[in-house]
C-alpha cells in the first residue's frame, strides 16, 4: 500500500471504530492506561502550562483531566464522531474537527504553552511534516509532548523502522478494521524531533508487575539560539 493509502486506511479505521473506542476509554477497559494516563497528565502538569493543545484528542479525556488541574485545553481530532463525543462529555470545552494536514487552520495566530500528542501519531511522512507545524504553535518556552508505544515493546519482532499492522489485539469491545501504523525506533523518535531544533527529555512509565515499559513520553523544547 502507498504512503497515501496507509494514511487513508488509518483514518477509515478510526472513523469506523470511534464509538467502540469511546466506550473503551470511558469504561477504563485498557489496563495499561491506568499507568500511562496519569503519567502524561503528571508530565504536563509539572510544566505548569496555562494553555494546552491536545492533538488527536479522541473523546476528550485528556482535556477533561487537565481542566481539573486548572489548565485550559483545546482538543483537535480528524474524526468527527470522536470530536462530537468530546463535546457531549464536556460542553464547556473547546473541541475542533481538524485533520492534521490542515493544521493550523482555525488555530492560526494562536500559541500554546504545551502541545500534546498522546498516542495519536501513526503515520510516517505525515508525522515528520507535523512536528515543525506543531512547533510553530508553541508559545515562547513552550513544550511539545509525545506519548507513544515504547519501541522496545511494540516492534513486533523487527526493530527496523517501517509500516506495521494494528489489529486492536487484546482490546475488549467491538473494535475491528486493522490499520497500518509506522514503527519508529527509540533513536528514530529522538532524531526526528531533534532535527527540528528541539531538545528532548525522556520518561518511560513502567508496568508495576512486569517492570517493562508501557510507553515512551518525549518532552521537547526548542533550543535557544
Amino acid at each position: 500500500m502507498t504512503e497515501k493509502g496507509n494514511e487513508q486506511a488509518i483514518l477509515e479505521s478510526w472513523q469506523r471504530n470511534a464509538t467502540p473506542w469511546t466506550n473503551l476509554i470511558r469504561h477504563q477497559s485498557i489496563s495499561s492506561r491506568c499507568i500511562t494516563n496519569p503519567a502524561i497528565v503528571e508530565t504536563i502538569a509539572a510544566l505548569q502550562p496555562k494553555r494546552v493543545l491536545d492533538v488527536g484528542c479522541g473523546e476528550g479525556w485528556l482535556c477533561r483531566a487537565l481542566c481539573q488541574h486548572g489548565i485550559h485545553s483545546t482538543g483537535i481530532d480528524a474524526i468527527d464522531t470522536l470530536v462530537e463525543a468530546a463535546r457531549q462529555q464536556h460542553p464547556p470545552g473547546e473541541y475542533l474537527q481538524l485533520p492534521y494536514g490542515d493544521i493550523p487552520g482555525p488555530l492560526a495566530g494562536r500559541h500554546f504553552d504545551a502541545v500534546v500528542c498522546n498516542f495519536s501519531l501513526f503515520g510516517d511522512q505525515s508525522v515528520s511534516d507535523l512536528i515543525p507545524t506543531l512547533g510553530s504553535l508553541l508559545a515562547p518556552q513552550g513544550h511539545l509532548l509525545i506519548q507513544t508505544l515504547h519501541p522496545a515493546m511494540s516492534h513486533q519482532g523487527d526493530y527496523r523502522e517501517g509500516w506495521r499492522s494494528n489489529n486492536w489485539q487484546g482490546l475488549k469491545g467491538n473494535v475491528d478494521t486493522p490499520f497500518p501504523w509506522y514503527f519508529r525506533s527509540f533513536s528514530g523518535w529522538l532524531s526526528l524531533i531533534q532535527s527540528h531544533g528541539f531538545r528532548v527529555t525522556v520518561r518511560e512509565p513502567l508496568c508495576p508487575d512486569t517492570h517493562q515499559p508501557l510507553s515512551l513520553i518525549l518532552t521537547a523544547r526548542k533550543q535557544e539560539l
